[in-house]
């Protein structure tokens, strides 16, 4: 029984490796030329192909679930079609054991895409955006409009963050407990100062405005600084988080920033979904091979391979746009982010469920 799991578990393993190989050099090339499109006098191809290689990992960790999905349908496809199952099922080998051995490889690839997603692919995102950016000789744009934060009563904005940490374009706002405003402070940039296990930043260039409106006279006093301290619960390794997409940051990155954003009363749902989505990418890939192998001991027993590489890219494409439509409607209307992500999967479990009875 052991040489015949382990024969098993070879086979579909090798057809995920394949699969992930082809999905992640198709995917490479096109990410390549589109890079290439981007290039200039001052970026250069050599420069593309550097951000290319940097952002390739995530591009991987998200074709995972999909490579395990075709991969074990594959492997057992080849298996069935030279009537190695029958055989083993007419050996007395059950249903559930063969589920078993196709599981195993599929735990190493989830395995191997928690450690991708969490401690390799996020810092070569960030590195390969500010090294675009650096190469670029441009700043970091947090967003088209830039980038608003809230610490206590203070409200804060800021247009652009250069690679080595630099805000540029700060206004900041501090209200009263009467949600009044009591100032206002502008400055062209601001670099943190490192001090023990925290710091604080140096605005420069700047005008605060300090406004008194006692006695229903309102006043205001307007000073000028070349350098003034600005003591606010932020660093820049948190601010550069804020270059990338959500769903391209580490999960310990995603629970700890849209903590800080509840913490403020603020909506982070948006990294709350992320991080359940890859909180969950483990299951959401077994709930796959599942679906898989229920296909291949039902409906696509006799069919061709590619009538079940088929049928496995198009459930996958299925699959994700059902996730991700359900992800866009929890974020327009406030749902609960690990419902939009949990009801995909349990439909998969509860699919292949139903086959692998069936079959069995």
């Amino acid at each position: 029984m052991i040489k015949i799991d382990r024969y098993i578990h070879n086979q579909v393993l090798l057809a995920m490796l394949v699969v992930l190989f082809v999905l992640g050099g198709l995917d490479l090339v096109f990410a390549l030329v589109d890079e290439i499109g981007e290039t200039d006098a001052v970026y250069s191809s050599m420069d593309a192909m550097k951000y290319v290689l940097f952002v390739f990992p995530r591009h991987i960790y998200e074709l995972l679930p999909m490579s395990a999905l075709i991969g074990a349908l594959v492997g057992l496809g080849v298996l069935a079609s030279s009537n190695e199952l029958v055989i083993l099922q007419a050996s007395g080998i059950k249903v559930m054991r063969i589920v078993w051995a196709v599981m195993k490889p599929a735990m190493l690839l989830m395995f191997f895409g928690l450690v991708l997603g969490e401690f390799v692919a996020p810092k070569l995102e960030l590195q390969g955006e500010l090294n675009r950016a650096l190469a670029r000789g441009e700043q970091v744009a947090l967003s088209r409009y830039g980038h608003w934060q809230r610490d206590s009563e203070e409200f804060m904005h800021f247009n652009a963050i250069d690679p080595e940490g630099t805000l540029h374009g700060i206004n900041i706002y501090s209200f009263t407990e009467q949600e009044t405003l009591a100032g206002q402070i502008n400055a062209e940039s601001a670099y943190f100062k490192a001090e023990g296990e925290g710091g604080y930043w140096l605005l420069q260039n700047g005008k605060e405005s300090i406004f008194n409106t006692e006695e229903n006279q309102a006043k205001s006093v307007i000073t000028e600084f070349e350098s003034k301290v600005w003591d606010v619960d932020l660093n820049p390794d948190l601010l550069k988080v804020l270059i990338i997409d959500p769903d391209k940051m580490s999960i310990s990155d995603l629970y700890s920033y849209a903590s800080r954003f509840e913490n403020q009363g603020q909506d982070g749902s948006s990294y709350f979904l992320s991080f359940w989505k890859k909180v969950l990418q483990p299951i959401t890939t077994a709930a796959l091979v599942i679906v898989a192998v229920s296909f291949i001991f039902g409906p696509l027993r006799s069919a061709t391979m590619g009538s079940k590489v088929f049928t496995a890219i198009s459930f996958g494409i299925v699959f994700y746009l059902i996730q991700n439509l359900l992800s866009t409607v929890s974020l327009v209307y406030q749902l609960n982010p690990l419902v939009a992500v949990t009801v995909p999967i349990i439909f998969c479990l509860l699919l292949g469920s139903v086959l692998l009875r069936r079959a069995g």
